[in-house]
């Protein structure tokens, strides 16, 4: 018998041959951690685990009817539509930011994406030079920057100063850069922050904008939850003080509650150069994504034309979101966990440091292994810091408050959307002058006393507690 044929493995491969080949750059690429979170998540509760869900920040609200019935008035037009979006979207973005934002753009200057993520990686391979990144960062910006073949350099910010981005930080950065062979052209920042629910003030656009000028940096602010902002502090682009060179995105993700439409958009400056930076994305994205989803563009058009139902129900999405964040933050700084206060968005950034020997005592070292012991002991779903860049052994964690919105009792899909948007009614009653209004929302309280149980048992005699 002729055996000199080799024989299939199990797999149907011959021995040593393997026709699919992992390129290098996707060898080590993790899954987002968000994502693995909420399917990890997922399949706990359908376990029959319960779980509170502090892991991924979707925003959850029923979608606005206005935008329901654009939507399935466009179902039927499926044309692909130009590659840089309708010009009526476009138009209706630019007077948009006009109106909400203070910022001047032209419909030429906007480029729409099937969401902001896409586009902020297309930007990342079309522009020139290495990307500095704040520390910590949203989980998605390093990889990106990586497989784009950028080198990453980490700007470092202090806890003590509520992460706060400062020249003095990026100046170094970029020094420590050039000096190990960098070429740090691009400055990409998150303002409201995930994951530290931080927001500039004026004087740090301010500083951050001549920074990026005076370097001839690229400045890329992502602004997806711009519309979020919690009232106590204005949300300010940097697009204000350095229109010349801040490139700008935002999308229908947070403020619309339509994370799953995947539409974003990207603002490039009214010059020379943003003209042939948008001839190269418009190039790039046609061989890659070709088009935004046609419907999803004309059902985009409800949410930027100014509509009074519409406007309220983003007003008061934001005032439950930043009301929910307000109260667990409440909880944590009173249990004595510090913590960066929330502007805008909803993210908290808690450090669970002045634990740490309690927490050394039951064998937990790292944000990682915190994250898991929340999980694992306490049923606490929450991202570890290391995923957002920081040290392992930095022991924070990023805490999202969009799901604790969630009805508790709902059993159908109308009856969840009825109990939302009873909360949305409620919204308004939270800024009453003078009057205590407390919403009743079960996930919060459980939330709020599961942490504090958590602490409670780390600060039992016998344990360490370092102040």
């Amino acid at each position: 018998m002729n055996t000199s044929h080799s024989q299939e493995t199990p797999t149907g491969e011959a021995p040593g041959h393997v026709p699919l080949r992992l390129a290098s750059a996707t060898q080590t690429l993790p899954p987002s951690a968000t994502l693995s979170m909420n399917e990890a998540v997922a399949k706990r509760r359908a376990a029959g685990r319960e779980t509170i869900h502090l892991g991924f920040g979707e925003a959850a609200f029923p979608l606005h009817p206005l935008l329901k019935t654009a939507l399935a008035e466009a179902a039927t037009h499926t044309s692909y539509a130009p590659v840089l979006g309708i010009p009526a979207l476009r138009q209706a973005i630019a007077a948009y930011l006009a109106r909400k934002r203070g910022l001047t753009c032209s419909a030429d200057h906007i480029a729409v994406g099937p969401g902001s993520k896409p586009l902020l990686y297309a930007l990342l391979h079309i522009l020139e030079g290495d990307v500095l990144l704040p520390v910590p960062s949203w989980v998605s910006y390093a990889p990106m920057a990586r497989l784009a073949g950028r080198r990453v350099i980490g700007v470092q910010t202090e806890p003590h100063d509520h992460h706060r981005l400062t020249p003095q930080a990026l100046a170094q950065a970029m020094t420590r850069a050039r000096k190990d062979g960098a070429n740090p052209r691009i400055l990409l920042v998150n303002t409201p922050s995930n994951p530290t629910g931080s927001m500039f003030d004026r004087a740090d656009v301010e500083a951050l904008a001549c920074w990026a000028r005076e370097a001839e940096v690229t400045l890329i602010s992502d602004e997806i939850y711009a519309e979020l902002a919690h009232g106590w502090r204005e949300h300010i682009s940097p697009a204000r003080f350095y229109p010349e060179g801040c490139i700008f995105t935002g999308g229908l993700s947070k403020a619309f509650s339509a994370g799953g439409w995947r539409l974003g958009y990207a603002v490039l400056p009214p010059t020379m150069a943003g003209k042939e930076v948008m001839q190269a994305l418009r190039a790039l994205a046609s061989e890659i994504w070709s088009t935004t989803a046609t419907p999803l563009q004309e059902a985009a058009l409800a949410a930027f034309t100014p509509h009074a139902t519409i406007e309220q129900y983003v007003h008061r999405s934001a005032l439950v979101h930043g009301y929910v964040a307000g109260q667990l933050y409440t909880a944590l700084t009173r249990l004595g966990v510090p913590c960066p206060r929330p502007a805008g968005g909803f993210y908290l950034y808690p450090d669970f440091s002045p634990w740490r020997s309690a927490l050394q005592e039951r064998g937990i070292r790292t944000s990682q292994e915190l994250a898991h012991y929340l999980l694992e002991e306490w049923d606490i779903a929450a991202l570890p810091g290391s995923v957002f860049d920081e040290e392992p052994t930095a022991l924070r964690l990023r805490f999202s408050t969009s799901l604790l919105c969630e009805p508790d009792r709902a059993t159908s899909v109308d009856e969840r959307e009825a109990a939302l948007w009873s909360l949305l009614d409620q919204a308004e009653t939270l800024q009453l002058t003078g009057k205590k209004r407390r919403l009743s929302l079960p996930a919060l309280e459980r939330a709020q006393a599961r942490l504090t149980e958590m602490i409670q048992e780390l600060d039992r005699p016998g344990t360490s507690h370092v102040q």
